[in-house]
């Protein structure tokens, strides 16, 4: 005797919901790009902490592959960006790949300067050979360059203060002129100064 699951009106259906929620999965919709979006930071006192949730909707650079690195359910963990080959130091009309901020965090630091902390890890293949950071705002961004050795480290900037500031700009530096190079950040700490 057959069993009902098996009637063709029932299986078939199952059989096709199935298959179209197996093919959703695959598609992993949970780690698709976000539109670029001011993000909140934590706070530690006076200090600004971007780290996990602050990397879900950076705003890229054509300079630069840019990439969120997310767990299953689509929570961001890290921010990798890499910058692409033979490109020239940045400039101050250069953006980077930017952090947008809230207007209550850029107003903690607007027209400070501050001490920017990026803690990260390098790249297992082709890794950048320094980062460079700045804070975007009104004026033109003071880039503030830094050599970043090929292991998890945390690398210290300090940088001028900037008027209007929205976002802190992200540059992985690199000589390489055949292939992209790259950095994975998983912490920044933006601390002002007196």
């Amino acid at each position: 005797m057959r069993h009902w699951i098996f009637h063709p009106l029932i299986f078939y259906p199952l059989a096709i919901i199935a298959a179209a929620l197996l093919i959703g999965i695959s598609l992993q919709p949970q780690k698709w790009e976000r539109p670029p979006a001011p993000v909140t930071a934590a706070q530690a006192e006076n200090t600004l902490v971007y780290a996990g949730r602050a990397f879900d909707s950076p705003d890229p650079t054509p300079e630069q592959h840019m990439t969120v690195v997310r767990n299953f359910w689509g929570r961001p963990l890290a921010l990798r960006i890499a910058v692409l080959p033979d490109q020239p130091a940045p400039t101050p009309n250069d953006q980077g790949v930017r952090l947008l901020m809230t207007p209550e965090d850029a107003a903690r630091i607007d027209d400070r300067p501050v001490t920017v902390e990026v803690t990260y890890n390098p790249s297992p293949v082709n890794a950048a050979s320094g980062l460079a950071v700045s804070l975007q705002g009104g004026n033109a961004a003071a880039w503030v360059t830094q050599d970043a050795p090929p292991e998890p480290n945390t690398l210290r900037f300090e940088l001028p203060a900037t008027a209007a500031v929205n976002a802190i700009g992200l540059r992985a530096i690199s000589a390489d002129r055949d292939q992209a190079s790259g950095i994975e950040i998983t912490r920044i700490r933006v601390t002002p100064r007196a």
